[in-house]
């Protein structure tokens, strides 16, 4: 009798130490996820950095998550100062700011605050140039004895535009680690409940 309850609680003792385990590996994943489940940017149109060569009527924000509604801003400035026409339409995951017509050659840049559906601000900036292609002067053709008239040639000059999506930083080697990190304290625990069984065992054998 003395022995079957020795041995009944060494099994106890060993569940709750692998319960206790398997309960702490499972915070930790559950912290490692949630860690990254704030809204991040995805992309920017215009791109960051990019040129184009017709003005934009538009930038739009895109992220991995729902945006609220309610605190989202986007500023576009440039050479003649602000040039963004009105609150931002956010959409699901897209916020869009729409801008001033016919906006001048030159940098803008765009700064943007939002708030995710879970209550986590995000904010950031980027910079797109406008250089559109200018029209040449055009002259009339002059005339010479002998000669037929001759056109004037004329030259366009045009940019390239630059990608319109810039990815933004994103933390999937993080959070590649933390889960890495979970999954082997996870695996640890387990061992630890195996070997601790088998302890336990060996011992009520003897």
């Amino acid at each position: 009798m003395e022995s079957e309850g020795k041995r009944r609680t060494i099994r106890i003792t060993v569940w709750v130490a692998v319960l206790g385990l398997l309960l702490g590996v499972l915070s930790s994943i559950i912290g490692a996820v949630s860690a990254d489940a704030h809204a991040a940017l995805k992309s920017v149109t215009p791109g960051d950095g990019s040129t184009v060569s017709t003005a934009p009527t538009t930038v739009t924000l895109s992220f991995n998550e729902p945006i609220g509604t309610t605190f989202a801003t986007v500023t576009v400035t440039g050479p003649s100062g602000n040039v963004g026409n009105g609150r931002p339409k956010v959409e699901g995951t897209t916020v869009t700011e729409e801008l001033d017509a016919d906006l001048p050659n030159g940098v803008y840049k765009v700064a943007f605050r939002v708030v995710s559906e879970d209550g986590h601000p995000v904010s950031d900036t980027s910079s797109f140039t406008i250089k559109a292609a200018q029209s040449s002067p055009t002259s009339e053709p002059t005339m010479t004895p002998g000669n037929s008239a001759t056109p004037p040639s004329a030259s366009s000059t045009a940019s390239t535009e630059s990608p319109t999506a810039a990815t933004a930083s994103n933390d999937n080697g993080g959070q590649s680690m933390r889960l890495g990190l979970a999954f082997g304290v996870g695996a640890l625990a387990v061992a630890a409940g195996t070997a601790l069984v088998a302890a336990a065992r060996r011992r009520g054998r003897s």
